[in-house]
């Protein structure tokens, strides 16, 4: 049977299906990021805007504490933990707001519809190129094996035939494969966070068709009161305890067992 032979894939497949896809995708992504930032509105600083800043800095200071608290002494890391959660005056307890909504800032929906549009249209133009003129296409096949056939559909979209192995790709399934993989690769090229998480973006078109872009403002009060609780249950190890034992290991000298040391072998003459 098929699903259990090897196929020979052509050279030329690699060179002019899955390559060019890969190279045209990323110079797709690229544009895409620059466009979106030519076309984002300048941002208008604000009270809201500056508290919630300052809620987001608060929070990263805790995170950080957190994470790398065990950097710190018991006293040190104790003071600070004590400024962030003591009652009544640690700054994670104060009274801030919830969830802003987004649609009282037209700005912000103005700059979400662009970044959609800015998003979707490139990707109908790539759909339909790739549907065109690389329809049909077994271009790859992935270096491990599949389970089961659930993942036939994902693999092998364009492709009917139900004895194929499930480990070969489809063209078109290559190109959902890269356009939702490359984020990473879109990170090492343009550094940062940037504006080219298709996964991120997909996601933001989904929750503002289900009336979930009530959702997505930040809320200062949820944040505050996770971030309390964790801060509350982190645990602290200095990790100067055990310097000196995890640096001679072996050589590390037991505990005295509180016999006299004679020091007459010792001389204090120079």
């Amino acid at each position: 049977a098929m699903a259990r032979e090897h196929l020979l894939l052509d050279p030329a497949i690699r060179d002019w299906v899955v390559i060019p896809m890969v190279i045209m995708l990323v110079l797709v992504a690229l544009g895409r990021n620059y466009v979106n930032q030519l076309i984002k509105s300048t941002p208008v600083i604000t009270e809201e805007s500056l508290g919630e800043l300052r809620h987001k800095q608060v929070l990263q200071q805790s995170q950080r504490l957190r994470m790398n608290g065990r950097f710190l002494n018991d006293a040190a890391f104790n003071m600070r933990k004590s400024y962030m959660i003591r009652k009544k005056t640690g700054i994670l307890r104060e009274k801030v707001p919830g969830a802003a909504n987004p649609m009282s800032n037209p700005m912000n929906m103005v700059d979400m519809m662009k970044g959609n549009i800015v998003y979707m249209l490139p990707n109908f133009a790539m759909m339909a190129f790739v549907g065109y003129f690389f329809s049909g296409f077994v271009c790859l096949k992935i270096p491990f094996p599949l389970p089961s056939n659930h993942f036939k559909l994902m693999m092998q979209r364009g492709v009917d035939l139900t004895s194929l192995d499930v480990s070969y790709v489809s063209s078109l399934s290559w190109y959902f494969l890269v356009t939702f993989g490359m984020n990473g690769i879109m990170r090492l090229i343009m550094g940062g966070d940037g504006e080219f998480d298709d996964a991120k973006m997909m996601q933001m078109q989904m929750g503002m068709g289900m009336g979930g872009a009530q959702q997505m403002g930040f809320n200062a009060e949820a944040a505050y009161k996770n971030e309390k609780e964790a801060l509350g249950i982190a645990k602290h190890q200095w990790v100067a305890d055990s310097a000196e034992k995890q640096l001679l290991g072996a050589r590390y000298p037991e505990e005295s067992s509180g016999e006299a040391i004679d020091l007459s072998n010792f001389s204090t003459s120079s």
